[in-house]
């Protein structure tokens, strides 16, 4: 018979089970969650590459013509040398009387060059610090075209460009051989633009680049088979308008060749002519 003390301390000694928790999804509810989280951060990281991408320059051209101001039309919309502060530079993006912004120019062609001491300034009647012109152009989603010279060196350039978040939308134009090396060992990603005005020309470019995307600029007399070679072969092609206000005929003529960036003094000249054609 058994002993009675015995029986009771083995029944102490056993644990009494829990009855098990239920979940508060089912099964299909939590991957159904799972999915709806992922959709929500592609969705997401989406809306990030697509803003982080939408002013680049690859992309503008790919949705039609940029008209590149240069000259006067691109230095006078700069701020004036003893006003660009980053206070002034704000106040430049929502003038009360001035020009509206839809009226500044997509994009605009600056010189470059170095003072004596040391400062990368934009050439022009009221030379601008670089890096307040860049900076003024990145918060009007304006394209970039810069010209390597004067000294200039392309790494401090880069640099500035790098320090602005304009490296997608800016072109190097580098007018020789040499400025081109430095330019294309600065970044890898900025696009570097050779002077063009024949078919050995665009080989050469080509051969230069390598895998850099490159664009050429060809001068505005360029045949139609160089136009349609540099399409064929460069990532953009960017060339010089002849004058719209004395010849318009050669100006439409321009337009009817697989150009991506045009180049003129006279952007709103230009734009007219655009909208007629």
């Amino acid at each position: 018979m058994p002993d009675p003390s015995t029986t009771a301390s083995m029944q102490q000694d056993v644990p009494h089970s829990k009855p098990a928790r239920r979940p508060l999804l089912s099964k299909p509810c939590r991957r159904n969650a799972r999915i709806a989280l992922g959709v929500i951060i592609a969705v997401g990281a989406g809306v990030l590459w697509r803003d982080s991408h939408a002013d680049a320059l690859l992309t503008r051209i790919h949705h039609g013509l940029v008209i590149c101001a240069s000259g006067k039309a691109a230095t006078e919309t700069l701020p004036d040398e003893k006003s660009a502060s980053a206070s002034t530079l704000s106040d430049k993006l929502l003038p009360t009387h001035a020009e509206p912004i839809q009226q500044l120019p997509t994009m605009v062609s600056l010189g470059v060059t170095r003072s004596p001491e040391g400062v990368l300034l934009v050439t022009g009647d009221h030379p601008v610090p670089l890096s307040d012109a860049l900076s003024l152009s990145y918060k009007r989603h304006e394209l970039v075209m810069l010209t390597l010279a004067n000294g200039a060196p392309a790494t401090d350039i880069v640099q500035a460009i790098r320090s602005t978040g304009m490296r997608k939308r800016t072109v190097l134009f580098a007018q020789n051989t040499a400025t081109a090396r430095e330019a294309l060992n600065a970044d890898r990603s900025i696009i570097v633009a050779f002077p063009v005005h024949s078919t050995d020309d665009e080989r050469k470019a080509k051969r230069l680049a390598g895998r850099h995307p490159f664009a050429v600029y060809l001068p505005a007399n360029a045949s139609p088979s160089l136009f349609q070679i540099a399409h064929r072969e460069a990532d953009a092609v960017i060339a010089n308008s002849p004058d719209p206000t004395t010849n318009q005929s050669a100006t439409r003529q321009l337009l009817n060749e697989p150009v991506d960036i045009v180049v003129t003094d006279h952007p709103d000249t230009f734009a007219d002519i655009l909208d007629q054609s």
